[in-house]
């Protein structure tokens, strides 16, 4: 790799890509000898201005091979052992929030135990909550999270994005 390469990407992206041979490539090998992977991170939707009306489970969408990587090319969130859930609220409810994982992102388990955010007022930024669901030393290949409340809210949305960087 040409020395001056370095010096066009910030030092943090540089020291997050990873040099692999062609044959541990995720994309299927093949004999073009080495190339610099994509980095896979990105920020897709769990909730989308989701206006919850009833005490319902509502599962979020579950980021897979249909997300693209920012080179365009379809992105699993199994590649990135950064996950994290980043929530706000408008409800004018408390909303639980159920972390949940999957090893091969069909069947899903309870992570850990619930969370809640306070009912918003009305006023004020909206009521955020972050969970740090997957780590390098706590990977888990597919995450997702399932929200309710005990009383149906009659006002606000719920918005949530799956941070994921590796």
């Amino acid at each position: 790799m040409p020395r001056s390469f370095t010096s066009q990407i910030d030092q943090v992206t540089h020291a997050q890509a990873e040099w692999l041979p062609r044959s541990q490539d995720a994309n299927g090998g093949g004999e073009q000898g080495a190339r610099l992977v994509a980095l896979t991170y990105g920020a897709p939707f769990l909730y989308n201005a989701l206006a919850i009306r009833d005490t319902a489970a509502h599962e979020s969408d579950a980021p897979g091979t249909f997300d693209k990587n920012p080179e365009g090319i379809a992105y699993d969130q199994v590649y990135a052992p950064y996950k994290s859930a980043l929530l706000t609220s408008t409800l004018n409810q408390i909303v639980t929030v159920q972390p949940l994982m999957s090893f091969d992102g069909q069947t899903w388990y309870d992570l850990g135990s619930t969370q809640t955010m306070a009912a918003y007022s009305g006023t004020g930024a909206a009521i955020p909550l972050a969970l740090y669901l997957s780590t390098a030393t706590q990977y888990l290949p597919y995450v997702a999270v399932t929200v309710s409340c005990a009383t149906a809210p009659t006002s606000g949305v719920l918005n949530g994005i799956l941070a994921r960087l590796g």
